[in-house]
């Protein structure tokens, strides 16, 4: 499926907001199914997947899957590592399996966006032409 330039960001905007809200339904006094799971590890996936599908909203040309994986990835570990160090940075709690789920977000980015978008967004002028070729 391959949606026009409005129809992804809307799709994208509605995915971030929607892991947003999630952090107002889930917390410490969650008590839903899999608390241990929600309560640990869900927004540490999620929360890189959105950011994953907000880069590629990013009309540069530089700015490619691999390098918003990494620079995803990099956030992620740069926050969880300070965590390491005491530093209480958008978290309080290290936890190394967290490492796993922030890499978990960006594949499910870049699959989701593969399924719903065809691939990587494109900048202008990148990519195929109008009839297909190059």
């Amino acid at each position: 499926m391959q949606l026009s330039g409005s129809a992804r960001k809307t799709v994208v905007v509605a995915v971030a907001l929607g892991v947003g809200a999630l952090h107002f339904v889930t917390g410490p006094q969650y008590a839903g199914p899999w608390p241990a799971f929600v309560n640990g590890y869900l927004i540490d996936i999620l929360l890189p997947l959105s950011l994953y599908l907000l880069t590629g909203m990013i009309e540069k040309p530089w700015v490619t899957s691999w390098l918003r994986s990494i620079a995803v990835l990099a956030a992620g570990a740069g926050v969880e590592t300070l965590q390491y160090f005491g530093y209480h940075v958008l978290g309080s709690t290290f936890d190394p399996y967290d490492y796993l789920a922030y890499a978990a977000g960006v594949i499910g980015g870049i699959v989701l966006e593969a399924l719903l978008f065809g691939g990587p967004a494109r900048s202008p002028g990148q990519g195929l032409g109008e009839n297909g070729g190059p």
